[in-house]
């Protein structure tokens, strides 16, 4: 847990916390919780990942949450507490890592927030968002900003984007590995160099074609700390083709909306009904692009060539230190 959840923890705040995780090494705890529940029928199914799928024991104001092909920790909600119980310690931070992520996204959805498929890094104090579809070179402009122009990481690929005060957004940093392509690596002499030395720990097999750092790894390398969170000034959209983006009402849903095949999308913990949130958020997806578009100033820039990207970020970085 330490690997994905350090580098997003945020400086004391003075506020009430809203939910408390425990996560724990229980194997006895585990095997009595298995025993109980399997000789009832489960109230719901639900799906926390593609690979992973829970039944749900309700009773009262809590529930508790086994998996359903190999159950070897169980999670107990209840009003104020998730509690995660597990056989191994890895399991334990593999579960507690999803739960936290889930607790993030649910939050800044209690806020009036919506995950956007962008890259955010935070330079100077103003916080940008690289968006595009996939193949654009967000990831690659990405680390350029980081290595070449002091930027610091606040995620990669996922963000969750806030509304604060009116006209204002914040990004906010996703404890999720960031993924690089065999070709953006080595598009990075410090990332390239670094992996000739180091053995990540997901290991160096690819994912769907990319290798993933966890965002320790990430903020190690780099020698840049994660900020968890920014105040966007400036959107960026890079799109790989020669005509130029046409720039309608619907331009920025187009390139940061997930969409509705989000598997991140599933509320699998119920936690929105625990989570307040003001009163003056977007009462719509449409009404949130709509604000979005009005509130922050974008960027489009456009490429052919990969050569071009590390132009493409010094132009993001002239554009947002005006």
């Amino acid at each position: 847990m330490r690997h994905y959840v350090s580098p997003f923890v945020v400086a004391e705040t003075g506020l009430r916390s809203h939910l408390t995780v425990v996560v724990e090494r229980d194997p006895a705890g585990v095997a009595e919780a298995r025993h109980i529940l399997t000789a009832q029928p489960a109230t719901a199914v639900r799906t926390s990942h593609p690979r992973q799928r829970y039944r749900v024991w309700t009773a009262g104001n809590g529930e508790t949450l086994l998996p359903n092909s190999v159950p070897d920790h169980v999670i107990t909600r209840t009003p104020g507490l998730v509690s995660i119980a597990a056989e191994h310690t890895d399991v334990a931070a593999t579960v507690g890592t999803r739960v936290v992520r889930q607790l993030i996204m649910r939050g800044g959805e209690a806020q009036g927030g919506r995950s956007v498929h962008s890259a955010a890094v935070d330079i100077g104090g103003r916080g940008v968002l690289v968006t595009g579809h996939p193949g654009s070179g967000k990831t690659t402009v990405f680390t350029h900003l980081i290595e070449e122009h002091g930027a610091h990481p606040v995620s990669n690929d996922r963000t969750i984007l806030v509304p604060t005060h009116p006209g204002r957004w914040n990004a906010v940093g996703v404890p999720l590995a960031a993924r690089f392509t065999p070709e953006g690596m080595s598009g990075s002499p410090l990332l390239a160099g670094a992996l000739d030395r180091l053995e990540p720990t997901r290991g160096r097999h690819l994912v769907d074609g990319k290798v993933e750092l966890t965002p320790g790894e990430l903020a190690s390398l780099v020698n840049r700390p994660f900020v968890p969170i920014a105040e966007v000034a400036l959107i960026a959209v890079l799109t790989r083709t020669p005509p130029s983006p046409i720039q309608d009402e619907g331009f920025l849903r187009r390139h940061l909306d997930f969409g509705a095949e989000d598997f991140f999308a599933d509320d699998w913990l119920d936690l929105s009904r625990q989570l307040e949130g003001p009163t003056d958020t977007p009462n719509s997806c449409d009404e949130l692009w709509d604000r979005l578009a009005g509130d922050v100033p974008r960027l489009s820039l456009t490429w052919t060539d990969p050569t071009e990207l590390p132009n493409i970020a010094s132009c993001i970085h002239t554009r947002v230190r005006r």
